[in-house]
Parts: C-alpha cells; structure tokens; sequence
C-alpha cells in the first residue's frame, strides 16, 4: 500500500468529514422500535470483524497505539461508540505470518481485554458466552485468519492456552494443511492438515474454512467432529466460479455438520458487478436460509466497525486498484469497498430493517444476527 504525504488542514478536513459523516448517520437512520427491539434482545455477532475507531492515515495515532502501548488506555468513549453499534461480540481474524507476530497478538489482545475489563470480556469458554449475555460488556473472540503458525500439533495447544480460540485453515494459498481458494489446484487436506483439526477439535478451538478451496473444505468438514465455520463467506450460486464463494454442496455439508456461515458486506463479494445494494446482501441470507435453514447464517462484515469506505478516495482507489486480480474487484465512482448503507456502525439495525422488509420473524432475526453464532460457539468452545 503506498504511503500519502497530507497535510495537516487535509488531516483535519478528513477528520471533520468523519465525525460529521457519522453523526449525520446515528441521526438521520430513523430505525423502526420493533428493529431496536431486536438488537436490544439479542447478541449482535460480526464474526470477522474488528471495533477499531476511526480510520487512521500514516503517520496518525490510531486505536492500535493506544491499546496495545506501554500503557493501554481504552476509555469510556471507546467503549460507548462500540456499544452504540449494538455489536455484542466481535472475532477479529488478523492476518499474520511471522510466528512471533502471532504470539504477541494473541498476547496484545489478551493484555487488553484484562486491563478494560471493565468494557471488555475475552471469550475463551461456553461459560463465557453465557456471562457476556448477562453483562454489558464487549466480548472479543481472539482468531487468525490463516494457520500457519500452526508448525506442529504442540502449536495449536500453545496458542489456546494463550487465549486463541478461531483458526482459519488456510488463507488464499497452499499451507501444510491444505489449499486456500486462490490455489490453481486444490490439493485437499494434507496428513498433516487432519491431526491440526483432531487437536482442535480436542481443545474445542473452532475450525474456520472461509478461505480455504472447495475440496479442502469438504475434507475438512468430513474430518472434524464438531461443526465448523464460514466466519465470512458468500454463495456461489449468487456468485459463480467466484474463489471467495461457497458452493450449495459445501453450505449443505457445513450445515449437515451443525456449522453457519457468515455474510461479509463487501460489494464485490457480494454480487460480480454494479451496482451493488443490500438487497444483494439480503439475498445471499435468503439463499442459505431456503437452502438449509435459517439456523445456519450469522453476520461476518470482513470489515472494521467504521468500515474502509471512511477513507479518503485516494486510500480506497489504492486498496482495490492493487487488490489480487482474483479477488475480482468493483466499485462505483466513489472507490466504495463496502455497500451503502452497511459501510457504518450501525449497519446491524440496517440489516434487520432488511430482514423485517422481507418477512422475517424476530425470533429468527435474532438468530441470524447472532444467535447461530453464539449457539454454535458454545458447542464448539
């Protein structure tokens, strides 16, 4: 990603846009009292998604200095402005592949959720799921988004003991356990890929197979005992011959399996051109639910709480413009990476408007927004 040299009246002109943007966007989405209900009664889950502030340009001080400094210092503030977004729970699924970098983030989110404890719960447990539904706090599930640090069995065991509990096999290439969706040939899971899933299984760390190539994620589903995940994935009858999609075959096993697969809110993943709105969105929820029921798909933005699209144009251009070509990115005159009306905090609300719109009761709101999830994650943790 390249680097932008900005002045400071353009640091302060971005930054005025995005608390006007924002406060503009809390007052003027007018939601429906039975859609606040919703949220209010239930556990709103973004499987893969972070709660950072608000997007930082090089050079800026960012959430991540002051969380993970000498000191951590998460305030009050913070903590308001992830509450408002009625997000209960969060599994951020961070990309590393220096094996340290991985110890001292596992390490970094741990530090922070015990020192704002008050604000914050580390979910490491069933028991800790039921807590987090009686408290008020914020709960962090610590996950990864590849595997690789997984260098033997001992791995996996050393990671859970240090708080990680979500493990993405593969990202979009081959690893020692199998092949991710960019692969040119998927190979399948690897000898060594299966005694990785039977620790996990073992320890009750969940296995997530978002990126990971068709074979590879059936053989992965048909050698784990316990259900797994699609933290973030799309349909691939919405989206054919997409590397990012799942196919109906791989949904059904999944599901067969007991697992749910979570809906990301990026618009080229969602549909292959423009424009791209969330009744898109909504119809990859429509298609898993008349495929397999309504208690297999939950919520994964791939996106921070204050989504990408917060960027300058320049940043957004860049980010899609040097984007792996299989990725297959649009946009529309604006560079947006996320869709309208999902690329804000608020977009939970926005997505059960949505699914009041199409005929949903609440009782299945609530799974989709993050009853399956948690269902789920109490089996498998």
């Amino acid at each position: 990603m390249k680097k932008y040299r900005v002045s400071l009246v353009l640091l302060l002109t971005v930054g005025l846009l995005m608390i006007i943007a924002t406060l503009s966007a809390i007052k003027e989405s007018v939601y429906s009292e039975r859609c606040i209900t919703i949220v209010q009664n239930s556990v709103p889950v973004d499987m893969l998604g972070l709660f950072t502030g608000e997007p930082t340009l090089p050079g800026e001080e960012s959430s991540f200095d002051r969380w993970f400094g000498e000191d951590v210092v998460f305030t009050e503030d913070d903590y308001k402005r992830v509450k408002e977004s009625g997000i209960r729970l969060f599994s951020h699924g961070e990309l590393f592949y220096d094996y340290q970098e991985m110890i001292n983030s596992v390490k970094q989110w741990k530090r922070l959720t015990e020192e704002a404890s008050e604000y914050l719960m580390c979910i490491e447990s069933a028991e800790d799921l039921d807590n987090l539904q009686r408290s008020d706090k914020i709960g962090v599930i610590i996950s990864y988004q590849n595997s690789v640090h997984f260098r033997s069995v001992d791995d996996v065991e050393l990671f859970y003991n240090l708080g990680q509990r979500v493990s993405q096999l593969t990202y979009n290439e081959q690893n020692n356990i199998g092949s991710g969706a960019f692969c040119d040939i998927d190979s399948g899971l690897t000898g060594f890929g299966r005694s990785i899933i039977g620790k996990m299984n073992e320890l009750g760390m969940v296995v997530d197979l978002s990126h990971c190539g068709t074979r590879t994620t059936l053989d992965a589903i048909e050698c784990s005992n316990k259900p797994v995940l699609f933290t973030h994935a799309v349909c691939e009858a919405l989206m054919p011959e997409y590397p990012r999609s799942k196919t109906d075959e791989e949904i059904i096993k999944m599901a067969e399996k007991g697992g749910v697969i979570g809906i990301p809110v990026l618009r080229f993943m969602i549909r292959d051109k423009e424009p791209v709105t969330i009744e898109h969105f909504l119809d990859h929820i429509d298609h898993v639910v008349n495929l397999v029921g309504v208690d297999h798909v939950g919520i994964g933005s791939d996106q921070n709480l204050e989504s990408e699209d917060a960027y300058p144009v320049e940043y957004r251009r860049d980010r899609l413009e040097n984007a792996p070509a299989k990725y297959r990115c649009h946009t529309n005159e604006d560079y947006l990476i996320s869709i309208e009306d999902l690329n804000h905090r608020l977009r939970t609300f926005d997505i059960v408007e949505g699914l009041i719109r199409r005929g949903y009761s609440d009782e299945d709101i609530e799974k989709i927004i993050g009853g399956n999830f948690v269902r789920v994650l109490k089996q498998i943790l």
